[in-house]
């Protein structure tokens, strides 16, 4: 049923939605779809034919009143609902047509047989692109430009040393602050070789104050993602503030590509290159991908991948490492299952 559900949906859909349980928080949704919508009169009912399962939708708003009284937690909202219409339900985000994926074994089908389907995302009007020379990684369509991202093991690795450290000296530790420069400075070493980020004095660093001023800002509600129609008017002028911020970081990353273009002269490129390298010689087909990247496509490049990690990846190790301290039962399962496949006396790794 799953199969056929999701077989069916990935045409109709503008967005989909992940709520795995009462506690998953609604801002890690990973992933937005743009695909068509439609008006239909009074009280609109699905068609069990065309859509999955839902409650009816008004005119205009949808379901948004359905959601409206856990304004600050609509996650809980879906977990009931999902009591009613089962693991894969339709809901309306006032214009926009929406799929839950509410439990485990929907979110497994969906990743393991419909992922190429799904895979592209639906930018929120805060992050959408002025223009297409803007049109980096995460906003644009999935292609071989994707595949060169590396994994983010030592990310981990590096967050653990930093609690223990702060542990020693008998500090408390603020995990998204760690994440961020963390995640920072992973980058930074991916594409240019160094950190960005000096974790004693990073809250002064404009990068840091700019990722998290764009990670509020995007993620507030924005009444221009629930009526499309509304998105060049921007009429919270959230779009406007965001690609502020997001032009001063590409100004940054631009000032980091100098840096290492100099640094590149200097070492005659005897040593081991890096993904900057990697973008600077990347030859594509000329078909569905350029042939050579310009600058300008690489700075965005990175930009928006500095960007696009800064709430996804650290709003849900925040919310994950919270949920595990507010349960020490979890917190002991976890522990006992990484000393079983990994031991004690060694770092985690990929394989693991």
């Amino acid at each position: 049923m799953l199969k056929s559900i999701l077989q069916n949906e990935r045409s109709h859909l503008h967005k989909l939605y992940f709520c795995l349980d009462s506690n998953f928080p609604f801002s890690a949704a990973p992933l937005l779809l743009l695909l068509p919508h439609s008006f239909l009169s009074w009280k609109i009912k699905t068609h069990p034919r065309r859509l999955a399962p839902g409650p009816p939708s008004w005119p205009l708003i949808g379901n948004l009143l359905d959601l409206g009284y856990h304004y600050k937690a609509p996650h809980k909202r879906l977990a009931e609902l999902q009591k009613r219409y089962g693991p894969v339900f339709m809901i309306r985000m006032g214009a926009v047509n929406t799929l839950v994926i509410a439990s485990a074994d929907a979110a497994l089908e969906l990743f393991k047989s419909h992922d190429q389907a799904f895979i592209n995302r639906h930018p929120i009007q805060a992050l959408q692109p002025s223009n297409e020379d803007n049109h980096g990684t995460p906003w644009s369509p999935h292609g071989p430009i994707w595949r060169i991202i590396g994994d983010y093991t030592q990310l981990f690795s590096l967050i653990k040393q930093w609690i223990l450290v702060e542990e020693k000296e008998g500090r408390s530790v603020e995990i998204k602050h760690l994440t961020l420069v963390a995640f920072a400075n992973l980058l930074g070493n991916l594409f240019f070789s160094r950190d960005v980020m000096d974790l004693e004095s990073a809250t002064g660093n404009e990068l840091y104050q700019l990722l998290e001023k764009i990670g509020v800002l995007s993620t507030m509600p924005n009444i221009a993602d629930f009526f499309p129609w509304l998105r060049n008017l921007d009429p919270q002028n959230l779009a406007n503030r965001t690609m502020n911020a997001v032009n001063a970081c590409a100004d940054i990353v631009d000032g980091f590509a100098k840096e290492r273009r100099i640094t590149d002269a200097i070492r005659n490129n005897k040593e081991e290159k890096d993904y900057w390298d990697l973008l600077i010689d990347f030859e594509g087909n000329g078909k569905d991908e350029p042939r050579k990247l310009s600058d300008r496509h690489i700075n965005w490049f990175i930009t928006e991948i500095f960007i696009g990690g800064t709430d996804s990846l650290i709003n849900s190790i925040e919310w994950v490492m919270s949920e595990v301290v507010r349960n020490p039962e979890v917190m002991r399962k976890a522990k006992d299952e990484i000393g079983q496949v990994v031991g004690y006396h060694r770092k985690i790794d990929e394989s693991d």
